[in-house]
């Protein structure tokens, strides 16, 4: 008896830990869903005659239906609009470009490269390294919380306009430029 007992607790701590990670990775998502939202007020865009804001996901959708409640908000007097791609589509206009860890480095730097010659996007992304090889805006995860790294160089090469206050909460990454 005291065997079924003890797989019985044994079973139901393996369940808690399970619900516990999964809760981790919710909670997650959902804080990089909110900054992903919250840089359109701190973030200045060109101005450009797009009917919507449009956030694309590159790779791998981590988020889920947890960022889905984005699109019934609005960014610069215009609904926010999701697209999610396997690839990148030079043609599509994104003003923030989400990078999946699931996209292979040369795919990923190719389409940095592509969409930041339009100078009109936001890339942001959660591989290792993300902001320091390029991209402009990196999550970190350190000990449970979602930090920012910046990468001011590759800001200052957009068109984008980025708030001392968004910088003062990042790490910075890169060199700041004298154009």
């Amino acid at each position: 008896m005291k065997i079924v007992s003890l797989s019985g607790v044994f079973f139901f701590i393996v369940l808690l830990a399970q619900q516990a990670m999964a809760d981790d990775a919710n909670v997650e998502y959902k804080v990089k869903a909110g900054y992903l939202y919250n840089f359109t007020k701190f973030i200045t865009w060109p101005e450009d005659n797009s009917e919507t804001f449009n956030l694309c996901i590159v790779g791998e959708d981590p988020f889920g239906g947890l960022i889905d409640p984005i699109e019934q908000r609005t960014a610069f007097g215009r609904p926010i609009k999701l697209f999610r791609f396997n690839s990148l589509n030079k043609e599509q206009s994104c003003h923030i470009l989400f990078i999946s860890t699931s996209v292979k480095d040369n795919v990923l730097l190719e389409s940095m490269l592509a969409i930041q010659k339009t100078n009109k996007s936001l890339t942001v992304g959660e591989s290792k390294e993300f902001a320091a090889q390029g991209g402009m805006i990196g999550f970190v995860n350190r000990q449970g919380n979602i930090k920012l790294q910046i990468n001011l160089k590759m800001l200052q090469q957009s068109d984008l306009k980025i708030s001392a206050k968004l910088l003062e909460v990042a790490e910075l990454v890169g060199e700041e430029s004298n154009d």
